[in-house]
């Protein structure tokens, strides 16, 4: 006998476990971007492989659990424009291994990429599903706020116990940023403003004050310790959008008070590191490292690029006034480079179908989280990999978005009823 959802709170209770799981998959998949084995570069790509492999399997294995178990939903797929210009995207990346410089190299972060969209296909549908039999019991928000909380957590005791791996010198050891060759303290930060968004939302629908409460406290100091500029840029215009979105005068003066107070500190501490200006300025380098890649890479495969992923004919781009790297350190600019003007104009459809159907959206609570998560996200895009750059988890949340506006399930009507089905159930869940 098929189970049904008649009793929303019982079938909750009853598979309470997998809302256990999708916490669980998602903290584990963030996880999977780590650098576990930083002196065995083997290793670390055996275990990101396989674990990353083994978390997709699983949420496919969830998604046909709970497709097999309650049959009384359908899938309904919607805005499918933003993910089809996606889907063009990865195709050109595919046709680029004709004439890539490197075609392992491409091949390996296509791949990446591809598996990364499967994960996001199958968590999503999985989650979308439980969200129907159990009446909304859980909100991507919380899974998602549940899983840095405890990355957090993770990062804060390991430099409490082992500074040495959990901090990365910079500035001559001058300065210690958390993160360590674990993953990039940038990475990292954006992954803390991104839970700060998490727990916003979820104070924001009048959901656990406490627990939220020490998700924000958890993230705000992964921001301050990974002393990342564009993560603290992030975390500020994160925080001023959603003040402004309470419309508590009270509110909005006492934090902007409290960031005047704050902000001389952090200027000294975290943006003038050492008070150089003049590495603010040049963004780390980065700028004359982008102009070099513009006036000097560029025009060498201007129309499709150097191929999936990469940006000169060799394993580095040699900046004559800056650095050498094999990765822009700007997504926008790494698409320019490795797929050319070509690539660069998918990519650029893509997001104005995405940020149009976001803006169009009749659900506000879910076209008010996907703003929110887009500011890290794009902020990070400007000065690392980004979203359209080499395999992070960067690009996981921006296909987790697109995903949002695509999924919904619909409980089929009774036996005999007219086609027509009930309300349809969005991937975030807002209600509860």
């Amino acid at each position: 006998m098929v189970a049904t959802a008649a009793n929303p709170s019982a079938v909750a209770n009853r598979h309470r476990w997998i809302l256990v799981v999708l916490v669980v998959l998602l903290g584990m998949r963030i996880s999977s971007y780590f650098t576990l084995f930083p002196n065995s570069v083997a290793m670390t790509q055996l275990v990101k492989t396989a674990g990353r492999l083994a978390l997709t399997g699983s949420s496919f294995l969830l998604f046909k659990y709970l497709q097999g178990k309650y049959k009384g939903y359908r899938f309904s797929y919607g805005n499918l424009t933003p993910l089809m210009l996606y889907l063009t995207y990865l195709f050109l990346g595919l046709l680029s291994f004709f004439w890539s410089t490197k075609v392992s190299y491409s091949a390996l972060q296509w791949a990446m990429v591809v598996e990364a969209l499967a994960f996001a296909w199958f968590y999503t549908h999985a989650m979308v599903l439980y969200n129907a039999i159990s009446d909304n019991h859980v909100r991507f928000t919380f899974a998602f706020g549940r899983a840095t909380l405890f990355i957090c957590l993770a990062f804060i005791l390991g430099l409490i116990f082992d500074p040495e791996t959990y901090y990365r010198q910079t500035h001559g050891g001058e300065v210690s940023r958390l993160g360590g060759f674990i993953i990039n303290p940038n990475e990292l930060g954006m992954l803390g403003v991104l839970g700060c968004t998490m727990a916003y939302y979820e104070m924001l629908g009048g959901r656990s004050k406490f627990i939220n409460s020490l998700v924000l406290i958890a993230s705000v100091a992964v921001v301050l310790l990974t002393q990342s500029r564009s993560s603290l840029g992030a975390f500020l215009l994160l925080t001023g959008f959603v003040l402004l979105r309470t419309g508590n005068m009270r509110l909005i003066f006492f934090a902007g008070l409290g960031a005047a107070l704050v902000l001389p500190i952090l200027v000294q501490t975290i943006i003038l590191k050492q008070g150089d200006m003049e590495e603010v300025m040049s963004m780390t380098g980065r700028l004359p490292f982008w102009k070099d890649l513009i006036t000097d890479g560029f025009p060498g495969r201007p129309l499709f690029g150097y191929g999936f992923m990469r940006i000169a004919p060799d394993d580095y781009f040699d900046s004559i006034h800056s650095y050498a790297a094999k990765m822009t350190h700007n997504t926008f600019v790494q698409v320019l480079l490795n797929l050319g003007l070509v690539g660069s104009f998918i990519c650029l459809l893509q997001m104005v179908a995405t940020f149009t159907t976001i803006d169009r959206c009749p659900d506000k609570n879910l076209k008010w989280l996907a703003s929110m998560m887009l500011i890290p996200v794009l902020i990070n895009s400007f000065t690392e990999f980004g979203i359209f750059g080499e395999s992070n988890y960067g690009i996981q949340f921006y296909q987790l978005i697109i995903l949002f506006f695509v999924i919904t399930v619909v409980k089929n009507p009774p036996r005999g009823a007219p086609r027509p089905a009930g309300r349809k159930i969005p991937f975030h869940a807002s209600q509860n």
